[in-house]
């Protein structure tokens, strides 16, 4: 379980080093007018290409740290409506803000966020938030009560910056998606690659939440690498992540990624692939990717289930795939 941060120069160090991870990926200031038409003013952004992510930080002695995000590269002097926050409140516990930071039972810090969104929009809020978000999700003591938070990321890890850009993109498509029926959001007709739906619903808070958090980022990296090779991707609220075969337009493989090698998360992901794989008529491929390092523990038993078992490795903000070409070979032939 997490335990929320309320000590104020606690707070006030984790919000500076918050700022800081982004700068390594900034490629350039632009001046633009922040806000909506009517209640805007001057301000300078941070954009980066990398995270497709425009950021802009300002602090409110005694009140708050304010942290707005937009996705696409803005326009010189354009208005720049605001596609999500993630503010911290000055000291103390202030529900009423929407992140904040928390530990873990190893003393590593998380951002936080109690999913209070705002658009402008009817229907955009916290219950939609609770409702149809899909990430990591954890418990949190929070004060004098106990909270369901999602957490944005990892703060001392090399790949927060990542981690934040994957929920401001979550963000952006549950905005856009709030007037439309859920049903028609969350079943889709066309096959693709969905980054909303990576991740949990509430209900399933992680046991692991560092690992949850690279996680999600894994499985995004691991879709975009197979689009590029041109393999028809996608995934739904049933599975985690599938490829269509171009000739019949049939499941040919389901796989799921793993964050850690624990027996019980190996044997869990390796069940759901198995009833995922009796479902379909063609008996589709059944692969599972995680970390070099746990593989040999499980690789022949897998094996045995006709499970293939596929590793990568995190090498600071990279995501490597050595053996992904097994997939190509196996789709191609």
């Amino acid at each position: 379980m997490l335990k929320v941060i309320d000590d104020e120069k606690l707070i006030r160090k984790y919000a500076k080093l918050f700022a800081r991870r982004f700068k390594p990926f900034t490629d350039e200031s632009i001046k633009v007018k922040l806000g909506h038409q009517g209640a805007s003013f001057t301000a300078k952004v941070s954009w980066s290409k990398k995270l497709g992510l425009w950021i802009f930080s300002q602090a409110t002695k005694e009140v708050r740290y304010w942290n707005a995000f937009g996705r696409g590269k803005p326009q010189v002097g354009g208005h720049l409506p605001i596609t999500a926050e993630i503010n911290f409140p000055w000291a103390g516990i202030d529900r009423k803000t929407g992140a904040a930071f928390a530990r873990d039972a190893w003393d590593r810090i998380y951002v936080i966020h109690r999913g209070k969104i705002g658009g402008g929009k009817k229907g955009i809020g916290k219950s939609l938030f609770e409702e149809y978000y899909r990430g990591v999700w954890a418990w949190m003591d929070d004060g004098d009560a106990l909270s369901q938070v999602a957490v944005v990321g990892a703060l001392t890890s090399s790949r927060f910056a990542l981690q934040t850009a994957q929920f401001v993109a979550k963000i952006e498509r549950l905005k856009s998606t709030a007037a439309l029926s859920p049903q028609t959001w969350l079943n889709f007709s066309e096959v693709s690659f969905h980054e909303e739906l990576v991740g949990n619903p509430p209900p399933l808070p992680s046991d692991y939440v560092t690992g949850a958090c690279d996680r999600n980022l894994v499985i995004s990296h691991l879709a975009q690498l197979l689009e590029r090779w041109k393999f028809k991707v996608g995934n739904d609220v049933n599975h985690e992540l599938f490829l269509i075969h171009p000739v019949t337009g049939r499941l040919s493989h389901v796989l799921a990624v793993l964050a850690c090698g624990e027996e019980s998360h190996v044997m869990s992901a390796a069940a759901k692939l198995l009833l995922q794989q009796a479902a379909e008529a063609d008996h589709p491929t059944a692969v599972l990717l995680m970390p070099e390092e746990a593989m040999n523990l499980y690789i022949q038993q897998l094996q045995r289930l006709h499970i293939d078992v596929l590793g990568y490795r995190l090498e600071g903000e990279r995501i490597i795939f050595p053996d992904l070409g097994k997939i190509r070979l196996d789709q191609n032939s």
